[in-house]
This record gives C-alpha cells, sequence and structure tokens, in this order.
C-alpha cells in the first residue's frame, strides 16, 4: 500500500489581510531613491533636479565668518598660522606660563576707529576651551620678536596683581613653524612680521587721526571767535555812547554845533549840505506900514458920519 501524499495547502485568498507573513510578502521593497516617489510628484521633482546647487564659499570666507561670530568688527583676514600657543608672563615667578589658549592664528583688519584711524588684532580660535584670545595692536613698541615667541604688550592691566596696578599684561605667541623644506617653515617669520607692521602702522594712524581731529577743531574754535568778534566790538558791560556808535562823523557835528552859536563863525562843516535841512530859517517881520493913520482915519470918518449936517 503506497504512502499517501500529504495534501497540499493553498493559501486562503479570503483572509490574507489577516495573516503577518502573506501580508509581509505584499509590501515591496523600498531604499530612499524609490521612497522619493512617493514624497514628492513629478513637478516638485523636476524643480528639486532644477535647482543649482549652494555656492562653494573658500576657505578665507568660511574663517572670516566664523570669527565675525565672535569680533563683528573684524573685516579682513591678512595672515594666518594653523597653530599657535598664548602664553602669559607672570612677573611673580618670572616665566612663561600657559594661559589654556591654543589653535588657529589670524590677524586682522577691523573696521575704522571712531576719529578714522586704522584697526589691527590678533585672534586665536581657541580649541580647548570656549575663551577665545582677542588683543589689539596698538603701537609697534608693544610688539616684540624673538627666537620663540612674538611679545605682545596689551594696554589692559594684569587682574591678577589686583585690578590696582599699572603693568599691562604680556603676552608670548608661540607660533608653529615645521624646519625645512615644509610649507610651513616660514609660518612663524611671516606672521611676526605681518604682527609687527600692523602694529606700528595702527599707532600711526592714530596720531594722524588725533592731529586731524586737533586741527578741525582749533579751526572751529577760530571760526567761532570771528563770528562773534563781528557782533562784539563793545565789550559787555560798558555804556555805548553816540560818539562810539557814529565815530568821527558824530564828533564833526558837534564842533560844527558850536561854531554855529559862536559869533562870526557860520561856515558849514564840510560834507553838509547848507542850509541843512533840520535847521529852521528866521521868519522875515511883516511890514508895519501906517497902521495908527489907518486907525485915525477910520475914527475920523465915523465922527464924521455921525455929527448932524
Amino acid at each position: 500500500m503506497t504512502p499517501r501524499k500529504a495534501r497540499e495547502r493553498r493559501p486562503n485568498h479570503h483572509n490574507n489581510h489577516n495573516h503577518p507573513l502573506q501580508q509581509s510578502a505584499t509590501i515591496q521593497a523600498s531604499d530612499y531613491e524609490s521612497d522619493n516617489a512617493y514624497y514628492f510628484s513629478d513637478n516638485q521633482q523636476q524643480q528639486v533636479q532644477a535647482m543649482p546647487p549652494p555656492p562653494t564659499r573658500s576657505n578665507e570666507e568660511l574663517n572670516l565668518a566664523v570669527l565675525r561670530r565672535h569680533n563683528p568688527a573684524i573685516s579682513s583676514i591678512l595672515s594666518l598660522a594653523p597653530y599657535a600657543v598664548v602664553y602669559i608672563f607672570s612677573p611673580a615667578t618670572r616665566q612663561w606660563e600657559k594661559s589654556g589658549i591654543e589653535g588657529s592664528m589670524f590677524v586682522c583688519q577691523l573696521t575704522q576707529g571712531a576719529i578714522g584711524q586704522e584697526r589691527y588684532s590678533v585672534f586665536v580660535l581657541n580649541r580647548r576651551g570656549l575663551n577665545n584670545f582677542d588683543i589689539d595692536l596698538t603701537e609697534g613698541e608693544n610688539v616684540e620678536i624673538t627666537e620663540e615667541y612674538v611679545i605682545l604688550k596689551s594696554d589692559e592691566t594684569d587682574e591678577s596683581s589686583g585690578g590696582g596696578g599699572n603693568d599691562s599684561r604680556i603676552y608670548g605667541l608661540w607660533i608653529y613653524s615645521e624646519p625645512p623644506p615644509n610649507s610651513t617653515a616660514e609660518t612663524r617669520t611671516l606672521n611676526a612680521q605681518v604682527i609687527k607692521e600692523c602694529a606700528v602702522h595702527a599707532g600711526q594712524s592714530l596720531k594722524l587721526a588725533q592731529e586731524r581731529l586737533e586741527i578741525e577743531r582749533q579751526n572751529d574754535i577760530h571760526a567761532v571767535a570771528e563770528h562773534e568778534g563781528a557782533y562784539s566790538s563793545v565789550p559787555m558791560g560798558r555804556q555805548v555812547s553816540l560818539k562810539d556808535l557814529f565815530g568821527q562823523q558824530r564828533a564833526q557835528d558837534d564842533g560844527w554845533s558850536v561854531r554855529m552859536h559862536s559869533p562870526g563863525h557860520a561856515e558849514p562843516p564840510q560834507g553838509h549840505f547848507w542850509p541843512p535841512q533840520h535847521a529852521q530859517m528866521p521868519m522875515q517881520p511883516a511890514p508895519m506900514g501906517d497902521v495908527l493913520g489907518d486907525l485915525f482915519r477910520r475914527a475920523g470918518v465915523a465922527y464924521q458920519t455921525g455929527q448932524p449936517s
């Protein structure tokens, strides 16, 4: 007797939605590229493909954008070093001590100052913490170049000495430089020269700006003085007389008045019309005539007319 074959089970199409295995079989395999067809329509896919790629920026532009986040006054980068360490000179121990700041160093040009002077700074983007190093280059005498460090003198007082001392803080920049013939062999020398030149130029620019400001201030003072002098020729508090107002012309008028009232001095002063308009001419006496005769005649006629004929 031959064994009976097992009956093949046919899938029940009516219960496919309840069977987990059968349901997983109906799901299509997909990846990120195939999913885009479901997320975007045809028009949207064409628009995405037609969009231009974002513009590429140079390393200098990227560095400048990062530096401006910390100091918006930075306008350009003049020089840089891939790696530098900041030291602080301790007056107590007379030694250099690490400040905890090290990273890429940038020599930057800043926007012009309040009076138009050129400004520069040295910025070290710290890799070991949140505190960066940012110092202004104000004078060539504040920069000294040695074989090991670029020494910078800051105008800020040393807070470690209590804040009341007059000693400025002194920093030392150790700039990494490989021996020749590597590409960084001249990094320390070049950056040191740029720092020194920027400091000298900043000091000269500040002096010129101050001199120009002083000249403008002196010119404004002279202009104001001349303007006020035209309206204040007479000192304050002094009584003004007619002679002060009319000067020599009034003196001539006074002399002419004296001569007119003196006998034998009737000549007019120079520069005046004769007769003067304001002078009154003497009244001519009216002819008297025979007034009494007229009165008597009138009386006689009246008397005669009053007598009987």
